[in-house]
């Protein structure tokens, strides 16, 4: 299994970030000053180490405006966000269908790549600003999760 974690490059503006803090703070929460969106993928493969940066680099990042790495999970690609800031992982439920899973299985087969069984999808959200239990509770239930598809990774199963 190999896991693939794509960030916009640190001098970028993040919009989904921008957006979501716009959308914590019109829930009164206006201590998060930041939030950085990262984009995960778990690649069920035995893939050599070319290979799979073929895909990183042809897939799933943009080499202009984005930064990737493999294997080592991270709070964040070039450490932008404080390792005590709140760090929330959103992936869907076992049997949820993800269109983005069928697309990128039916690209890595147009790139001649052989050898991956499947995909699975995730986003990791590294907000910056002091928050409480309660309302990161809030900020996941009210913008992040939806419970009926989606669920929150452990956060020790990736620090």
């Amino acid at each position: 299994m190999h896991r693939v974690e794509v960030c916009l490059k640190p001098h970028l503006p993040d919009a989904r970030g921008l957006g979501l803090v716009r959308d914590i703070h019109d829930l009164g929460i206006t201590t998060v000053s930041s939030v950085r969106v990262v984009d995960i993928y778990w690649l069920d493969a035995g893939l050599p180490l070319d290979k799979l940066d073929l895909i990183c680099r042809c897939l799933l990042a943009d080499p202009v405006t984005q930064d990737y790495q493999c294997f080592t999970p991270s709070t964040d690609i070039k450490g932008a966000v404080n390792k005590q800031s709140p760090i929330i992982e959103v992936t869907y439920n076992a049997g949820v269908t993800d269109p983005v899973e069928d697309t990128i299985m039916k690209a890595v087969l147009d790139l001649g790549v052989d050898g991956v069984r499947a995909v699975k999808t995730a986003k990791r959200y590294l907000l910056q600003g002091q928050v409480d239990d309660e309302q990161i509770e809030t900020i996941c239930n009210r913008l992040l999760v939806n419970p009926i598809i989606q669920h929150i990774v452990d956060r020790e199963l990736f620090s």
